[in-house]
């Protein structure tokens, strides 16, 4: 599906614009849509990603859940944090 480079699989939670902007930087990425996962249970998700060698990209904390209890050491996640700083005038 991919060649030595890391591979990524897009939760649904993030943009389309991520996909496409990973794909410019010269990674393949996929959407859940693009691999017929959209609407799937995390646990499938994570299945796939194992399966395939992707990474999956998220801001959802169930994954980290997952991999520590299915996957750990077989699956990678990099869970997004957006940190809402705040400005004093």
């Amino acid at each position: 599906m991919h060649s030595s480079k890391p591979a990524f699989l897009i939760d649904e939670n993030l943009p389309v614009s991520l996909r496409d902007a990973i794909r410019l930087a010269g990674f393949t990425a996929y959407r859940l849509s693009d691999v017929g996962l959209k609407g799937a249970k995390d646990t499938v998700v994570a299945e796939y990603a194992v399966s395939k060698k992707l990474i999956i990209v998220t801001f959802d904390k169930d994954f980290g859940y997952i991999y520590h209890k299915l996957y750990k050491g077989m699956l990678t996640v990099i869970l997004l944090r957006i940190s809402r700083r705040h400005q004093s005038n």
